[in-house]
């Protein structure tokens, strides 16, 4: 099974996150954002970016060395919630602050997202105050909504992808996005 760098930015979902990813059978190493190289990704199959927050002291600091990774990145990503944000922030995205979503909300997926093939329609659990906003860079395109505009990104010819909400908190089908993303790993 792959071996995947899950990056801790401590949100209240994380225990649930790495229950999620060793259901896989996944091997994961867990590292502190403060911990986060451009290499660290090296020796592993897959990265995966949690949600949570980073601190306000070193934020731009460790957005700066996130986006050096990601440029170097090999293997597949996955950004959940602020994991998401890191990788807007990289390919230039908008991002503001809203009011706190949170709780189970219907998901629509405008398109196969490649992550969640033959999910049109399922429910998810948001828990963020930030969100991107459309028109996104050109490298990143758009596959789900649900009244907040993007949902779900992709980046164009590359193994990197990003969702606004929690898989490992929303129960199936989308908790198979996990799945679908070790199995790509």
């Amino acid at each position: 099974m792959p071996k995947l760098l899950v990056l801790n930015h401590h949100g209240a979902s994380f225990p649930a996150l790495i229950r999620g990813l060793e259901a896989t059978g996944a091997t994961l190493k867990v590292v502190e954002a403060s911990e986060v190289t451009p290499s660290s990704p090296r020796s592993f199959d897959g990265v995966v970016a949690s949600g949570g927050h980073l601190s306000s002291q070193t934020r731009l600091k460790e957005l700066r060395v996130y986006s050096r990774m990601l440029d170097e990145l090999g293997p597949p990503f996955l950004g959940i919630c602020l994991g998401l944000k890191i990788l807007g922030h990289r390919y230039g995205a908008r991002i503001r602050r809203i009011e706190p979503a949170v709780g189970m909300q219907p998901l629509h997926f405008i398109r196969e997202y490649p992550l969640a093939p033959g999910i049109r329609d399922c429910s998810v659990y948001q828990g963020h105050k930030y969100e991107l906003i459309p028109p996104l860079p050109a490298e990143m395109e758009n596959y789900a909504t649900n009244g907040s505009p993007v949902q779900a990104v992709k980046i164009r010819g590359k193994e990197m992808f990003g969702v606004q909400f929690h898989p490992e908190l929303s129960g199936k089908p989308a908790i198979e996005i996990l799945r679908s993303f070790v199995s790509l790993c």
